[in-house]
């Protein structure tokens, strides 16, 4: 079992604090600052420190800030200070702090945001679909930010995580290993060192003082240092836990959560944007045919599997192209509840009338047979287990569910990306924003095929309505274009839910501080402090 040396600070004993969903752990009264070391475990380790992937996210929370805030709905000043919109809602103008600076003495103003707009534009691989198309200095400390098309949600998506401020004279200097390992920014934490397998060393930034209004303190860190290391199994990050070797730890296993809910304090979010869904080929295959991909959908107790693989700790999710947590969701979990007479049904008329020596449906002597490729890195040991029971179950209708293992390495290389390779897609996408459907089912990105777009959906028209969704100045429009766009492609069933990708954290007794963000569940050490643990 891991163990790890643990540094606390002192104080005095307080009343156990409840914690809230995606909120913080109330501090008791002000505490002091210390040379004390947090230990948190987490399960993925990244190929860098920032980039677009939210395990990234997570990371580059810790090194940079950002223009604005996302608090519980509300955009609250970070960087920016205020801002204000053109008419036609194209250009937003942020005024920006005056006295902040990068760890490496930088100055932080409309330069270097400037200067970093590459980078995002380098670094995101998705970033077209912000609709961003770059930023022009007004004055020192004043930026326009320039869309290509109006954006509702901009402000959640500066704030998400992904979008924070590197020292231009780092983006500048510095090696592309460092860029990626040991990244410059403003924010509470600087990374000390990086040993790839284990975990990253964080060192307090002594010079902070512009946090956002959401947080518990301005200031620096109240713990000098946060060690990040990179346990992939739960079943040892919980033990590490129980054990005094870790203090926080992420996604612990199912099969513990209640206790832990009982006997520890713990944080869980439930993601905005697309959920852990089935991605159907809609462009070569078996499921170009509607009724099969139907028939997928009725051969699955997906409720069921949910709660039986998770016992509760995540939510089962039907919606296949937004999340609960994402604006303007619209709840279609009852549409395909099982129901294996409907799905042979399905299948035969599609023509899937024979069968193999296995059982498994043939068609002009070919079997209905669909690979699934997953990133065990996305796809954890307990979504395995899930798309084991996924496997069980559509067999009985006569599919033949192929599961096909990817390394973290494999999947980020493109492996088994293209149409020929699947049949079907299984993941999530964290985004704040419901044009989530754009970035998930457009054809193309900056005029190249949408790697994102793991149905190879192509239509045209769908992709029109789903920018006027997003365009339309209107609250009540936009909510009644996005019902349909969601109501249409889960009728159609180009892609099917699962469960919500959920960020569930377990914390000691002598942790307090600690919160989750409300736009990536981001988690914010900066406010965490220790107490002296009970007997």
């Amino acid at each position: 079992m891991m163990r790890i040396s643990v540094r606390r600070l002192v104080m005095p004993i307080f009343t156990l604090l409840v914690s809230a969903i995606g909120q913080p752990i109330a501090q008791a009264q002000t505490p002091q600052y210390s040379d004390g070391t947090l230990v948190y475990l987490h399960e993925q380790e990244p190929p860098c420190l920032w980039g677009g992937w939210v395990q990234q996210a997570y990371l580059a929370r810790q090194v940079f800030d950002y223009l604005v805030s996302y608090d519980n709905g509300k955009i609250r000043p970070w960087l920016a200070t205020r801002w204000s919109e053109s008419a036609d809602r194209k250009t937003i103008t942020f005024h920006l702090r005056h006295d902040v600076k990068f760890t490496d003495g930088d100055i932080f103003n409309a330069d270097a945001v400037i200067d970093n707009y590459p980078a995002w534009q380098k670094g995101i691989g998705w970033h077209g679909f912000t609709y961003m198309t770059g930023f022009t200095k007004v004055d020192d400390y004043t930026v326009a930010l320039h869309l290509s098309e109006p954006n509702p949600e901009i402000y959640n998506v500066l704030a998400n995580g992904h979008y924070g401020f590197q020292s231009p004279d780092s983006l500048a200097h510095n090696s592309s290993e460092d860029k990626c390992l040991r990244p410059v920014g403003t924010g509470p934490w600087k990374v000390a060192r990086w040993v790839r397998g284990e975990g990253i060393s964080f060192v307090r930034n002594d010079d902070y003082q512009w946090a956002p209004p959401n947080a518990q303190h301005n200031g620096p860190a109240y713990i000098k240092h946060l060690e990040w290391k990179f346990v992939p199994d739960a079943t040892t990050r919980w033990g590490a836990l129980v054990s005094g070797g870790a203090d926080v730890i992420y996604q612990p296993p199912s099969a513990q959560w209640q206790a832990l809910q009982r006997d520890y304090q713990t944080l869980s979010y439930v993601a905005t944007g697309r959920p852990q869904a089935f991605s159907f080929n809609v462009q070569r295959g078996p499921f170009t045919d509607q009724r099969v991909r139907q028939a997928f959908a009725y051969a699955l107790d997906r409720k069921q599997i949910v709660k039986t693989v998770f016992k509760g700790a995540v939510p089962y999710e039907g919606n296949g192209s937004l999340s609960q947590s994402t604006p303007l969701y619209l709840n279609v979990n009852d549409r395909y509840a099982l129901n294996l007479t409907k799905a042979n049904q399905l299948l035969d008329s599609a023509g899937w009338t024979g069968r193999d020596a296995a059982g498994y449906r043939t068609k002009q002597g070919k079997t209905l047979a669909a690979r699934l490729p997953f990133i065990q890195a996305i796809i954890d040991q307990e979504g395995a287990l899930m798309l084991q029971a996924v496997q069980d179950q559509v067999k009985r209708v006569g599919i033949k569910l192929v599961l096909i293992p990817l390394t973290q390495t494999e999947g980020f290389a493109g492996a088994r990306s293209r149409p020929e390779d699947k049949e079907i897609s299984f993941g999530y996408w964290v985004w704040p924003s419901p044009n989530i459907l754009d970035i998930v089912y457009n054809h193309t990105l900056n005029g190249a095929f949408n790697g994102n777009n793991t149905t190879f959906f192509n239509n045209a028209e769908v992709e029109a309505q789903i920018l006027d969704a997003q365009r339309d100045p209107d609250p009540q429009r936009r909510q009644q274009k996005f019902d349909v766009l969601q109501k249409w492609f889960d009728d159609q069933a180009i892609a099917i839910g699962g469960y919500n990708f959920t960020y569930n954290v377990a914390i000691a007794h002598h942790v307090r501080g600690l919160w989750q963000d409300q736009g990536n569940g981001l988690l914010n050490f900066n406010d965490a402090y220790f107490v002296q643990e009970k007997p």
